[in-house]
């Protein structure tokens, strides 16, 4: 059977997330599992948004909300997973990232990196919390309340950050498995493997290197950052996909 009649029989596959919450270390994994798969990502998910969709290919590194997904892409036979990851460590994640590592970015960003290299931490963190971080927060809180639909859509496996964290051979397997993608046990253990923190940068989760895309590769690392003040300027804005999302059971978690 020729390889394009076989992608036909299989569903599409949208990687759905926000910024900073794993998406390069998904798609790495996504493209060693089915290369011949996938879509290539482009600048504001437009490998969604400005062609037609591809049936049976994989998508990954959609920063989409809900409602301009939904506008984009006609019901089929789709899987949909969607990665998410607790705000206050995306938030850290992007600032350092704007910061020192994030690289080829525009005029605009070059921008805001001067902003951020003149402000002291806190004070960046709050920046970034007025000027664009909504985005990432606005895409999480969209797809929270649209998991399942009654239009058509299938259910979306939702998976956290922190369990692929975790147990990533155990989070990569919930996906393969609801994506209906082929591959062994064994070829996945070893793509998920490959794709370790460990093996992609040389250092243990901890070790940080600001200039690195991978900077620690640690959980709650928001803690080392975040005063009183920061906290509780996210919790105005914020705090409640927190409690949505079920990072926290309310807003008294600021010390």
């Amino acid at each position: 059977m020729p390889p394009e009649v076989i992608e036909l029989n299989k569903p599409t596959v949208f990687h759905i997330t926000h910024y900073k919450a794993g998406s390069q270390w998904i798609y790495a994994i996504l493209n060693d599992i089915a290369p011949h798969r996938i879509i290539l990502p482009q600048i504001e998910s437009r490998h969604v948004t400005h062609q037609p969709i591809a049936k049976g290919m994989i998508y990954p590194c959609v920063y989409l909300p809900y409602y301009v997904f939904f506008n984009s892409v006609p019901p089929n036979d789709h899987r949909i997973f969607i990665i998410i990851r607790d705000l206050r460590d995306t938030l850290v994640s992007l600032y350092f990232s704007i910061k020192h590592s994030h690289q080829n970015i525009d005029m605009e960003q070059q921008k805001v990196r001067d902003i951020l290299l003149a402000l002291s931490v806190p004070d960046g963190l709050i920046y970034l919390m007025e000027h664009g971080f909504y985005i990432s927060a606005e895409i999480q809180r969209s797809w929270l309340h649209n998991s399942t639909n009654d239009s058509g859509w299938p259910g979306a496996l939702l998976i956290r950050y922190e369990d692929l964290v975790k147990d990533d051979l155990e989070g990569i397997q919930k996906i393969v498995s609801f994506c209906r993608l082929d591959i062994s046990e064994d070829r996945l253990k070893s793509v998920v493997e490959k794709n370790s923190f460990e093996k992609r940068t040389g250092r243990k989760p901890g070790d940080e290197d600001i200039f690195s895309h991978q900077r620690k590769g640690l959980v709650g690392d928001w803690r080392h950052y975040f005063d009183r003040q920061v906290a509780r300027q996210f919790i105005s804005k914020f705090g409640h996909i927190l409690i949505e999302t079920g990072y926290e059971k309310d807003y008294n978690w600021v010390d």
